[in-house]
């Protein structure tokens, strides 16, 4: 049989546990969140940037493949030079962004021990 003091560190402990899961839990979503808003801003820009072209930019034949990248820069190579430099800084934001989500849960874990 446990004691009540053991009862009542056992209680205390399982409480640290329950809001440290609760703090992952929401951490996680909040790194989920914010990588799907990001992936979804690159899609939009993707979906929504041939239609900003102005009329002039448009090739002759109708066509408006080749055109896309040029949004970005006068030729084509240079602009998926310019858009693979953009997503690769969307890589980095939203890596940064968790590294530093995942500190900030670590100190609040550590905080939480030492209480």
């Amino acid at each position: 049989m446990l004691t009540n003091k053991e009862r009542i560190a056992a209680m205390h402990m399982r409480a640290k546990e329950l809001n440290s899961q609760r703090w992952t839990r929401r951490i996680r979503l909040l790194q989920s969140a914010f990588s799907t808003f990001c992936f979804a801003v690159v899609i939009l820009m993707a979906a929504y940037m041939p239609r900003i072209v102005p009329s002039q930019m448009s090739p002759a034949d109708g066509s408006s493949e080749d055109m896309h990248a040029s949004l970005f820069a006068g030729s084509g190579a240079l602009g998926y030079i310019v858009i693979a430099i953009i997503a690769f800084l969307l890589g980095i934001t939203v890596t940064i962004f968790c590294f530093y989500l995942k500190k900030w849960q670590e100190e609040k874990e550590q905080e939480k021990k030492r209480m």
